[in-house]
């Protein structure tokens, strides 16, 4: 069982990719591309870093491969249309956490440790995001958002229910999946209809 919702989550994260790049490429979610490309190389890294966190386990490393394919996917667009956004203090301080935290894990080889670094690379990397949706310099919808949250909560139900789970492998799906992807999801409502 722990296997089907680990697919069913990288299908679903599949489909998130899809609806997302529907929506970027008729212009009605405007993404910052320089914090894509953050998130391309943190969840890269991440990506990889995971797989040893979970020792192995192909399942549960999945949705964050895929994820990583549709980001790289949708920061080829944004390139090739031109809608790149500027480097940001908070990019720059992203790549440079990212690249440290890689040569830490190249030279320990501690991959959980490197991992839980990254969720906090990951975590600072929703701020230009944030900031853009609050200030309105950004346009998203929440469907792509809502369905990453659903998907990282099939991940988290998927490594529960597994024969063995450490507490570190479930750092990723609820620090980026569900408080990152969440907190979009959240402003995008909160946009809409302010109290």
């Amino acid at each position: 069982m722990s296997e089907i919702l680990s697919i069913l989550s990288g299908l679903m994260m599949a489909g998130v990719i899809a609806f997302y790049l529907r929506q970027v490429v008729n212009a009605s979610s405007i993404p910052n591309p320089a914090t894509w490309f953050i998130w391309f190389v943190v969840l890269g890294l991440n990506t990889v870093t995971y797989y040893f966190v979970s020792r192995g386990n192909i399942w549960r490393v999945i949705t964050p491969a895929v994820t990583t394919a549709g980001i790289l996917v949708i920061l080829i667009y944004a390139f090739a249309k031109g809608r790149i956004g500027k480097v940001g203090t908070v990019e720059v301080v992203c790549l440079c956490l990212a690249t440290v935290i890689g040569i830490f894990w190249k030279t320990t080889k501690d991959s959980n440790l490197s991992n839980l670094m990254l969720q906090i690379v990951l975590l600072i990397s929703f701020v230009p995001t944030v900031v853009g949706l609050l200030r309105g310099n950004l346009r998203e919808k929440s469907p792509p958002w809502d369905l990453a949250v659903l998907s990282y909560s099939l991940l988290i139900i998927s490594i529960l229910i597994g024969r063995s789970w450490t507490w570190i492998q479930l750092a990723h799906p609820i620090i980026n999946g569900i408080v990152g992807n969440g907190s979009i999801a959240f402003i995008v409502r909160w946009k809409r209809h302010p109290p």
